[in-house]
This record gives structure tokens, C-alpha cells and sequence, in this order.
């Protein structure tokens, strides 16, 4: 049985909830059948998200690990292609720390790209009737970082990594009316959909 480890955010800013990990929890409680799912809340701080991120490795030890983030400004799931080698914000992260261009390390490459079949993924969930995009940014905030970690871990051990940036939910708290929101029950069926092309595609090789 696959071992899939997702995670989602801690609330950050204005925002008592965070979309990524409600749907987190949604999913796991769900479910998908032939796959063991495990869920880690990570912290929304440019320096702690690694350690998190290695501590969730070791202890689920997971085939596939897929991140969820919050993004405020989308109306659709985003399926991030890229991480880069830098992290800078204008806003602060939960420790009031604001990065000025900074790189992640200064040992190792520029960008990773994920190792999962973003096309047929993308393909995948809108024949599920839901709003989805390949995105070639990730942004430079703590979402980033945690990507950039993750597809690093990947070239170190056997593991496919994806990062999912996901809209407001509708009725999700502290959300401003002229925000754009999507159904919580198409963010859950979009994430148990690329579960579910990830592990079938692994099962044919």
C-alpha cells in the first residue's frame, strides 16, 4: 500500500483557518482506497518549515508527499511546477520574519521541478468538473521553501513530491466578500484525485 504524507498550513496572518490544512483533514478523513494517508500540520515560518518537514519524512517515511497551501488570490487549485532557491516577502511569516532575497541554501541548484506527472494530473482533475492550472510559480513565501525542501529530499531518496496551492474556501472565516472561493468538496475531490493518478500510475512501473 502507498504511503502518502500531506500536509497543510497553520493559520497565518488575518486568517483564523487555513484553506490547505481543512482540506488536509477533510481528505484524510475520507480517504482513498489503496493508499495509507498521513497528515502534518506545517508551521508557517521560513525557518522551522524544514525541520517540520524532516521530522514528517522520518516518522511516515512516505512514498509521495503532497503539499497544500493557501492562496488568496486564486479562484482555482494552482499545480505548482517549480521551486526556486530563494525566499523573499513583503509580509511576515508567523515568526515576523520577512526575507530580503534571500537563498535557501547556497549549495544547491537554482530550482527543482517536481518529479510527478503534472499534465496528466491537470488532466485528471478537470474531467472531475473542477477549476485546476499548472502554475510555473510558487511564489517566494514559506510555501516555496517547503517545496524547494521537499523535491531536495526527492533527489536524496525514492519519493515524488507535489506542491497544490488552493483557493479560500466558501464559508472558510475572516474571508473578505471580494475574495474569490471554491467549494471545499472540489478542493477534497481534486487532492484525492491526483492520490489516486500518482498511485496508479506507480503501480503500472
Amino acid at each position: 500500500m502507498a504511503k502518502i504524507l500531506l500536509t497543510g498550513f497553520e493559520p497565518y496572518l488575518d486568517y483564523s483557518e487555513n484553506s490547505s490544512w481543512v482540506v488536509a483533514e477533510k481528505v484524510a478523513t475520507r480517504g482513498v482506497v489503496g493508499v495509507d494517508i498521513a497528515i502534518e500540520q506545517m508551521p508557517v515560518s521560513f525557518s522551522r518549515v524544514r525541520v517540520a518537514l524532516l521530522e514528517a519524512v522520518k516518522k511516515h517515511a512516505p512514498d509521495i508527499i503532497i503539499m497544500l497551501g493557501q492562496s488568496g488570490a486564486s479562484d482555482r487549485v494552482k499545480l505548482e511546477r517549480v521551486a526556486l532557491n530563494m525566499m523573499d516577502s513583503r509580509l511576515p511569516d508567523n515568526d515576523g520574519y520577512m526575507p530580503n532575497e534571500e537563498p535557501i541554501n547556497i549549495e544547491t541548484p537554482i530550482a527543482f521541478f517536481t518529479n510527478t506527472p503534472i499534465k496528466s494530473l491537470c488532466t485528471a482533475i478537470e474531467e472531475q468538473g473542477v477549476s485546476v492550472k499548472i502554475s510555473n510559480s510558487c511564489g517566494l513565501y514559506v510555501c516555496n521553501r517547503l517545496y524547494y525542501e521537499a523535491l531536495m529530499l526527492c533527489k536524496e531518496c525514492h519519493m515524488k513530491a507535489i506542491f497544490v496551492h488552493l483557493p479560500l474556501y466558501e464559508g472558510q472565516p475572516s474571508v473578505k466578500s471580494n475574495k474569490s472561493t471554491m467549494p471545499l468538496d472540489d478542493m477534497v475531490k481534486a487532492i484525492q484525485t491526483i492520490i489516486k493518478k500518482i498511485n496508479e500510475e506507480d503501480r503500472e512501473f
